[in-house]
C-alpha cells in the first residue's frame, strides 16, 4: 500500500508537467514568427534554454536559463515550494530553483532578493524544487526553439489534427518535433494502476474458480454482482486514456496498424528532441514509475504464491 501511494503521488507529480503540447524547433524562431503567432493566438508560450552567467552581491554562478515569454507554469512544470511562479505580464520577476538559491544566497527563502543577468536586475518571485542551477526569466528576444500549446479537450479527440489548425491559425512554421506530453500523462497513471489491476485480475479468477463448486442462484448472482461492478469500472478506466487511442471498432485492423505508426513516431520524437526544461523530469518520472509498477507486480505475484494453497 505505501508503494501504491508513492506511484501515486508520482503519476500526480507528473501530471502537472502534461499540460501542453510541446512544438520543438531545430533553429530559432524568427522575431516576426515570434510576434506574429502571439497577435493570432495569444495563449502560446515560447521558450529556449540557454546558460549565463548570474551575479549577485556576492559572487558570479554559471547557471542554466530558460527564457520565456508567456505562461511560466507551462515552461517549467511545477509549482514553487517558497514564493509563486512570475506573474503573466511580470518582466523584471524571475524563479530560480532551490539549488541556485543555496549557491547564490545561502538560503532557499530569497523571495523578493534580487539578482543581475547582463546589467539587468531580477526580482526572485519564487524557488521551486529542483537539484539542477536553474533560474527562469522572462525575455521577449531570446530565439525561441520551443512553443507550448496549452491542452484543451478538443486536443483528446485527435491531437495531430488539432496540432495542424493551432500550426495554421498561428502562422507558425511545421515543427521538427512535436511532443505530446498527454500520453506521458495517461501512460504514468495507467502505470499506476497496473498493481492495483494485477490484484483485481487475481481476486476475480480466485473468486471464480470458488464460485465453480457453488449451486444455483448464489453462484449466478455473485457472478452477475463482479460483471456488473466491472463494466462500471471500464467507462472509469477508459477516460484516463486517450480518446485517439480507443478504436471505434476493435474490428478495424487499418486503424491498428496507422495507431502503431503514429506511437512510434511520437515515440521516436521523445527521444531524439533535445531535452529541455521539464523534458528529464518527465523521463525519469516514467521510468520511476515504470520500476514502481514492475515492484509492485513481483510482490503480489510472490504474495499470491505464498499464500496459494499447497495442491
Amino acid at each position: 500500500m505505501l508503494i501504491s501511494i508513492t506511484g501515486m503521488r508520482n503519476a500526480n507529480s507528473l501530471s502537472q508537467r502534461c499540460r501542453s503540447v510541446s512544438l520543438r524547433y531545430r533553429q530559432p524562431l524568427t522575431t516576426e514568427a515570434v510576434s506574429t503567432a502571439q497577435q493570432r493566438q495569444p495563449g502560446l508560450t515560447f521558450w529556449t534554454q540557454d546558460s549565463a552567467l548570474l551575479q549577485t552581491g556576492l559572487h558570479p554562478i554559471q547557471s542554466n536559463v530558460l527564457y520565456y515569454q508567456g505562461d511560466a507554469f507551462l515552461v517549467l512544470g511545477q509549482d514553487c515550494c517558497s514564493g509563486e511562479l512570475p506573474a503573466l505580464l511580470d518582466t523584471s520577476g524571475c524563479a530560480i530553483s532551490t539549488a541556485l538559491a543555496r549557491e547564490l544566497f545561502g538560503s532557499e527563502e530569497v523571495a523578493g532578493l534580487s539578482l543581475l543577468l547582463e546589467d539587468s536586475s531580477f526580482t526572485v518571485r519564487g524557488v521551486f524544487q529542483s537539484s539542477e542551477l536553474l533560474v527562469l526569466i522572462p525575455r521577449n528576444d531570446a530565439g525561441f526553439t520551443a512553443v507550448e500549446l496549452p491542452y484543451s479537450e478538443d486536443a483528446r479527440q485527435d491531437p495531430a489534427a488539432w496540432v495542424d489548425v493551432q500550426l495554421a491559425a498561428s502562422g507558425l512554421p511545421e515543427p521538427d518535433w512535436q511532443l505530446y506530453t498527454g500520453l506521458c500523462s495517461a501512460l504514468v497513471k495507467i502505470l499506476a494502476w497496473l498493481p492495483l489491476t494485477f490484484a483485481f485480475v487475481v481476486l476475480t479468477f480466485s473468486a471464480l474458480h470458488k464460485l465453480a463448486s457453488w449451486t444455483f442462484p448464489a453462484r449466478d448472482t455473485v457472478l452477475f454482482v463482479v460483471l456488473l461492478a466491472v463494466a462500471a469500472a471500464l467507462p472509469a478506466l477508459l477516460a484516463v486514456w486517450p480518446s485517439w487511442l480507443i478504436p471505434s471498432r476493435w474490428s478495424d485492423f487499418s486503424w491498428w496498424g496507422q495507431t502503431a505508426q503514429t506511437l512510434g513516431q511520437r515515440l521516436e520524437a521523445f527521444l531524439l528532441a533535445p531535452g529541455m526544461g521539464r523534458d528529464l523530469a518527465i523521463k525519469t518520472g516514467l521510468l520511476a514509475q515504470a520500476g514502481i509498477g514492475f515492484l509492485q507486480c513481483v510482490l503480489c505475484e510472490l504474495l499470491r504464491c505464498t499464500l496459494r494453497p499447497n495442491t
